[in-house]
């Protein structure tokens, strides 16, 4: 009970009578403690800006569209973690989409690794060459790896992010598994940031859970604006469009914007205006079961 007491109160008598000596020691051990959950060393926790020095401060590309960039503070992180999620496996294809669309972007001279868990590939399917083509992506520009088990995408996502021969990486996952939480993406992070390339960890069904990634995304597939120019438009689908929610970022605003994919040009661009639109909106058809149908009469047929 006394000890108790003591503990509530403030310092047990024999750290008082430890006096600074005792506090020093106590203060190394919460450093040294520190320091493993970091993932750093202690000397790099105690250097003065240290947080500040441009050895994982993330550079931005902009987007190309002022309502994005301004929402991203800049534009997209071309070094670190990044998170994006996506509703439902079903709704995949989506953030499939605005990932090739970011490697299209930050293309150069190096190709784009893209590691995904059998599971994942399976239940979203795997990038079909034709399209990546016809999305703006050089095939040949792309290596795939297919795990059988999530660790060995996990470990596969962390040598890549080792590498400086990439222009960018792709992990793909279901959900939220416990080996990429608070540790495992902080290893992620930090091995991108030091090798300056961006790492996109996509998540099939994903929830929002404590990560080391400085920014979050949520990805729905927006309704695409009408092909101009031509006669018989209700049979046509137009570029695609990506409702993109910002759900964490470095100076906490959370926003959401919508954007364009320019295939051809290989580009993002604002959705064309003459549809105006209030926010990020899901596709009905994606979210919602289809309308009832009316009643009609019943006709009681009888066997002769």
């Amino acid at each position: 009970m006394s000890m108790s007491r003591h503990s509530a109160a403030g310092p047990m008598p024999e750290d008082r009578a430890a006096g600074p000596a005792g506090r020093v020691t106590r203060l190394a051990a919460l450093r040294a403690a520190v320091a493993r959950i970091e993932g750093e060393p202690v000397h790099r926790l105690e250097e003065p800006g240290a947080a500040a020095s441009g050895r994982c401060v993330a550079q931005m590309q902009p987007l190309g569209v002022p309502e994005a960039d301004r929402a991203l503070a800049g534009g997209f992180p071309t070094r670190g973690l990044t998170e994006l999620h996506v509703e439902e496996t079903r709704g995949g294809g989506t953030g499939v989409g605005f990932a090739l669309a970011l490697a299209v972007l930050l293309a150069d001279s190096r190709p784009a690794l893209w590691i995904g868990e059998t599971r994942a590939f399976r239940e979203a399917g795997l990038p079909y060459l034709p399209g990546l083509a016809g999305f703006g992506l050089d095939p040949s520009r792309l290596v795939l790896v297919r795990a059988r088990r999530l660790a060995d995408a996990a470990w596969a996502g962390e040598e890549a992010a080792r590498s400086r021969a990439l222009s960018l990486i792709v992990l793909e996952v279901r959900g939220n598994p416990a080996l990429l939480s608070l540790d495992g993406t902080r290893r992620l992070h930090v091995r991108a940031c030091e090798a300056g390339v961006p790492l996109l960890l996509l998540r099939q069904h994903g929830q929002p859970q404590a990560t080391a990634a400085p920014l979050r995304l949520r990805i729905w597939p927006g309704p695409a604006a009408p092909v101009p120019d031509l006669a018989d438009q209700a049979k046509l689908l137009g570029y695609p469009v990506f409702d993109v929610a910002v759900e964490k970022a470095r100076d906490g605003r959370l926003q959401r914007f919508r954007l364009e994919w320019n295939p051809h040009e290989r580009r993002f661009q604002a959705l064309d205006r003459r549809e105006p639109h209030a926010g990020a909106v899901p596709h009905p058809a994606l979210h919602r079961p289809g309308a009832a149908r009316a009643a009609g009469a019943l006709l009681a047929l009888h066997r002769a």
